[in-house]
Formats: structure tokens, sequence, C-alpha cells
């Protein structure tokens, strides 16, 4: 009967992706829309039999294992779509954009969860959701638009990418922090296991990652080095998990570590083909699938005015916050306007730091969070991308922005966002 789940879940994530494809949405938006199809709210009133799919017992066993696997190597792929070289291009408007993106949402997050009730970890942890930005669902959707060379796609990766690496840190420490005591001791050692790691990272990647090249170039076939490359990655979401991080961060550390490892050589473009279809077109869709299956509408519908708030925080806390930025650094209206709207997205990323919350408990007592996160990301992630044509196709008419090469002829065609990133 599992299997049968599972072709299910599949089936239903990838044909609602397609659909949702066509009008020009990320995949994502199918995917969660399956689970609540799928789920408890629409067809698992009508059959009952489904219940097993998103019951505690099956999310614990082969069903849930597969989707932890989903946001292991979804961070895995995630890293391996950045290189540094992305954060120079308009570094410095960026990291302003990336610090006052998070400050600004982050603050009225904490105003938020202060006048609903919340506090400690769990008001931390709202202060982060309302700043992450959707990294992956961002770089692809500036891939199909075909302005991934401009000054506003350096500028959005730039800032994107300072954004999520500087919460995944932050991230980590408030799980640790929640899995142990919250004495200065668990401080202290979370800190020093975080450094621990960095330097770990820094370590492999001058000294082991060179060798790494070579042993890729000796190899013939792209699944050898497609299990080189799994092997790298699962080792360091190990050792973030012996240093209290939780090991998707370190999943995602071993992506951008491996980013350019084997450019150039044929076996590491089979290995990107492999990872893509195994994380986008398999073990991905579970996850989003069961995240859907977790929406309660109900308490969504209990706890409407603070639902309401926490999605005004996160879209006009992020736009707001980037607008100002990209004002003072001197561009115009519309692309300030564009780049805070696509900075607003929360899309898998929102999710991935959602189910880390709730599995290591920083909703108890208060799992109304959960749906109404997963909610926000999917409302923003739906926006995000309407709003930023919109906005750059005024700044390109009204010759506010240089029109790339690759942009002409397709700046006011459709968009193709067919995978996460």
């Amino acid at each position: 009967m599992i299997l049968v789940y599972v072709l299910l879940i599949i089936a239903f994530a990838k044909a609602l992706g397609e659909a949702v494809s066509r009008i020009n949405q990320p995949p994502i938006v199918g995917e969660l829309l399956a689970g609540v199809v799928l789920g408890p709210f629409l067809l698992g009133r009508i059959f009952t039999g489904l219940h097993d799919m998103w019951e505690p017992g099956a999310r614990s066993t082969f069903i849930g294992q597969l989707a932890d696997l989903g946001i292991l190597f979804l961070m895995l792929y995630v890293g391996l779509e950045f290189s540094p070289k992305m954060i120079k291009a308009s570094s410095w408007l960026g990291t302003g954009i990336a610090v006052v993106g998070i400050a600004v949402p982050a603050s009225l997050g904490v105003i938020v969860g202060i006048a609903f009730g919340l506090e400690g970890l769990t008001l931390a942890f709202m202060a982060v959701a309302m700043a992450v930005t959707a990294l992956p669902v961002t770089i692809r959707i500036l891939k199909d638009m075909g302005v991934i060379g401009t000054r506003t796609s350096g500028i959005i990766v730039s800032a994107a990418l300072i954004t999520d690496i500087a919460l995944l840190m932050v991230l980590g420490i408030i799980i640790g922090a929640a899995e142990g005591s919250a004495t200065w001791s668990t401080a202290i050692y979370i800190a020093v296991g975080f450094i621990f790691f960095f330097v770990f990272a820094m370590v492999v990647g001058r000294l082991i990652v060179p060798y790494i090249y070579k042993v890729l170039r000796w190899m013939r076939t792209g699944e050898a080095a497609f299990a080189v490359a799994i092997g790298i990655a699962i080792t360091f979401a190990i050792v973030a998990e012996w240093v209290g991080l939780p090991g998707v961060i370190g999943a995602f550390i071993a992506g951008l570590l491996l980013r350019e490892t084997g450019k150039g050589l044929k076996v590491w473009a089979r290995v990107e083909d492999i990872l893509s279809g195994l994380t986008l077109g398999f073990l991905a869709p579970i996850f989003f699938v069961l995240i859907g299956f977790s929406v309660d509408f109900d308490l969504v519908v209990k706890h409407l005015p603070l639902f309401a708030a926490i999605l005004s925080v996160a879209i006009i806390g992020k736009v707001a916050g980037s607008y100002v930025v990209t004002r003072w650094g001197g561009l115009s209206s519309n692309e300030s306007m564009a780049i805070g709207s696509m900075m607003m997205g929360k899309g898998a990323m929102e999710l991935v730091f959602a189910q880390l919350a709730f599995e290591t408990g920083l909703f108890e007592g208060k799992e109304y969070l959960f749906s109404l996160l997963v909610l926000m990301a999917f409302v923003s992630t739906i926006l995000a991308p309407i709003l930023f044509k919109v906005y750059y196709n005024r700044a390109v008419v009204a010759g506010e922005v240089p029109l790339q090469p690759s942009e002409r002829g397709q700046v006011d065609g459709g968009m193709d966002a067919s995978q996460y990133a």
C-alpha cells in the first residue's frame, strides 16, 4: 500500500506542478496544492483510506524518510546552483539589501509575535521566518526570464544568497538552543560548534576539494561521481548535526564547495542531471506534498488576524526594506520595486525552515503557527514572480535598466518556472 501512496503523491505533485507552471508559477505551488488536495482538507474527507499517508505512523516511516531525504537533496541541489562569483556582482548593494531586508521584517515579526503572545525561541524563529527569501525559486525565475546576466539579477541573487546563508546560520543556533537547555553553556557550545563547522568546511574546501577534482577526472561514469557528491553531502550533514546545526545546512555548504569542483568535466554534467532528476522529480515533491498535508485550514481560519499580520509583515517588510536600500543606491522606483518583489517570496526555504522548527518542537502548544507560515510561503511565492515581471517590464520600457542581449524578445514573454532553482 505504501507504494500506492508514493505513486499518488508523485502523480498529483507533478501533474499540479506542471499545471501551475503553465500560468507562470513555480512548481512548488502545485506540489503544495497536491498535498492540500490529497490531504485531510479535500480527498481525505471522501476517501478515508488515504489517511495512512499523513497519519503520524506513516510520516515516521517510509514516506517520512523519503521526505527527509528530499530536504537533504534539495539543499545540496540549491548549494550547487550558486557560485561565490554571484555575490561579487553588486555585492555592496546586495549586502545592504540583505542587512536591511533582514532587519525590517524581523523587527516587525518580533512586534507581531509579542502582540500575539509569542515568546522565547518561538518568537526568535518568527522573526527569522519573516526575513527568508525564496533563493531557489528566485534564481530559476531570473533564468527563465532571460535576465540572469543583468544588473538587477546580480543584485537580487547577491542579496538573496547573503540573506539565506545568514538566516540558515541563525536557524541553526535557534534549533540548537531548542534541543538543549537555554543556558550560557549551551550558547557557548553552539557558538563553538558553529565556528568548528565552518573551519572544517574551509579546510575541506582548500585541502580536499582539489583532490576531489582529480578523482572526478579519473572517473568514467557519472553514477560513480554522483556517489562521491552524495557521500560528501551526507558527511557534511553528519558533521553539522554533530556540532548542533541542522543537517541540511551541512548539505547546503557541501553544495557550495562542490559547485566549481567538477565544472567542465563530462561526468559532472551527468552528476547534475542525476541530482536534478532524483531531487526535483522524486524526493523534493514528496517533502512538499507532506507539508501540504499538514496545513490545517480550520486553524488558519481560527487565527485569521495573526495570519493577516504575518502575511503583511512578510510582504511589506521585505519589499520596503529592499526598496529603501535600492533607492538610496541610485536605482529607479520601478527597478527597486522589482527587486523588492522578488526578495519577498519565501518558497522552498521557508518550508524547510518551518519543517525544521516543527520537528524541533518550537511550535509546541502553538502548532497553528506551522499552518500559518506554510500558507504565507504559498501566497508570497505566487505573488513574487507576478509583481517582479510587472515592475521589471516597466523599468525596461522606461529605459531605467540596460537591456541585455539575452533579454531581447523575452521580457514580454511568459516564464516557464519548471523547477525550484
